[in-house]
């Protein structure tokens, strides 16, 4: 009778561990399962939501975003530009905040970003821009496409112009008797080429390019800002200006830092703010700086 007696007892030990198991198990899945439909719900709620896209400029403006010791970092336009065009495919999204601090670039990476940006308000979403410390050459150009522009009174604006810069080796080569042999399929195929001075003519076509491109780039600005050509213009000789001086030509619509731009492109109402980033570079992802230490060179045409 006591062996039965301990059997049952043994029976009901092994039935409540069962039951414990079961009722965990239960538990547990519960947990998930409510998990799963509160990122769900989460996940519904923002993808309905209206938002505001906050996209970085920051940094030298090029086609691709590299970094060297001699070039310091740059970003990508094409990157910017996808950023750009992605967010005004969205219907949820309401406006487009560019934070700008950079000295300029490309040229052709800045018309890359300045098109996504036109591209963007004919889609109907509101673009605005702007400056912190600097939005000086490209930048400019880029801050002067949005439809209002702000700067600080402090912040560094202007520099329209272009450059073509690099260094000369030719007077070292003729130093040292140094032979600089030269096969070209093509009269003007090593036109600015370090090793040797550029001819008169090959001066006068360089300027022709740098001309045209000044040329554009000032009328870019002038009817993004709907200002006379030849006001713009003047202030397209390299001039370095403040943000108070910007404002009384034109340039910017407010003086105004990031939460009151912010501020503004909500309009009292409530929105998501969504914070775009760029492609970090390695020295960047370690938390070093990026100094330049040369000027750039060769024949890319800039706007710095």
């Amino acid at each position: 009778m006591a062996d039965y007696v301990k059997l049952d007892k043994n029976k009901d030990s092994e039935e409540k561990e069962k039951t414990s198991k079961f009722s965990f198990k239960k538990i547990a899945l519960i947990i998930l399962g409510l998990f799963v439909l509160s990122s769900i719900i989460s996940s519904f709620s923002y993808s309905m939501s209206s938002k505001i896209a906050v996209i970085p400029i920051k940094g030298s403006i090029m086609s691709e975003s590299s970094y060297s010791v001699l070039y310091g970092e740059s970003i990508s336009s094409r990157e910017i530009a996808n950023q750009i065009r992605s967010v005004a495919n969205d219907p949820t999204h309401v406006g487009i905040l560019l934070d700008i601090n950079s000295g300029g670039g490309s040229a052709v990476a800045t018309q890359e970003i300045s098109n996504a940006i036109d591209y963007a308000q004919e889609q109907g979403i509101k673009v605005y821009a702007v400056a912190g410390d600097t939005a000086a050459s490209g930048a400019f150009w880029i801050g002067t496409s949005a439809d209002r522009f702000y700067a600080s009174e402090m912040s560094l604006l202007g520099s329209i112009g272009v450059t073509m810069a690099g260094l000369s080796f030719e007077e070292f080569i003729e130093e040292y008797n140094i032979s600089y042999r030269r096969l070209t399929a093509g009269e003007y195929k090593d036109i600015g080429s370090s090793y040797r001075a550029m001819t008169q003519e090959e001066e006068v076509m360089i300027q022709q390019l740098l001309d045209e491109t000044h040329s554009i780039f000032i009328s870019n600005v002038a009817e993004s800002r709907d200002l006379p050509y030849d006001l713009v213009s003047n202030w397209s000789q390299g001039q370095i200006f403040n943000g108070n001086t910007a404002l009384e030509v034109g340039f910017i619509d407010e003086i105004g830092l990031y939460q009151d731009v912010l501020e503004d492109l909500r309009d009292g109402e409530e929105v998501l703010i969504v914070e775009y980033g760029q492609s970090e570079t390695l020295l960047g992802s370690l938390g070093v700086d990026s100094p330049s230490l040369l000027p750039r060179s060769s024949m890319g045409l800039l706007l710095q």
